[in-house]
């Protein structure tokens, strides 16, 4: 009786610490997939004039929101920082800090539109509200 007992036992113990070697494993898993698989969302890329434009990063400015730091890469060659002023349309190059306008359809106004909050339908749709 007692060689039963002292094998459920050694059975429920064992049990027991493979689910907290797997609880405590199941974080760094996720962490892992997440850090070595990056979303597709991370790098949003656009064919411009047959060039692959690829937005590696992209800052808001915390005093000009519609100022953002960005780092393109076009075709796989990563540039240098540049920033986007939404608002003049105009990029400014961190190298010697000469301001270029944007051109129509290309890629400032591309990382203007992927800045630019989604808004909902409820408020692009014109509402008239009659007072009685």
């Amino acid at each position: 009786m007692l060689s039963i007992k002292s094998f459920i036992v050694d059975k429920f113990l064992s049990v027991w610490w493979a689910v907290v070697i797997l609880l405590l494993a199941l974080p760094f898993a996720v962490w892992a997939v997440s850090f070595f698989n990056p979303s597709p969302e991370a790098t949003a890329c656009r064919l411009f004039s047959g060039h692959e434009v690829c937005a590696m990063s992209i800052r808001r400015s915390a005093a000009r929101y519609w100022e953002y730091r960005t780092v393109v890469s076009i075709d796989g060659v990563k540039q240098p920082l540049e920033l986007y002023n939404c608002r003049d349309r105009t990029r400014t190059l961190a190298s010697d800090s000469t301001r270029v306008p944007f051109l129509t359809g290309k890629t400032g106004d591309w990382i203007c539109q992927l800045t630019t909050p989604k808004r909902s339908s409820q408020l692009t749709e014109r509402v008239n509200i009659g007072i009685r």
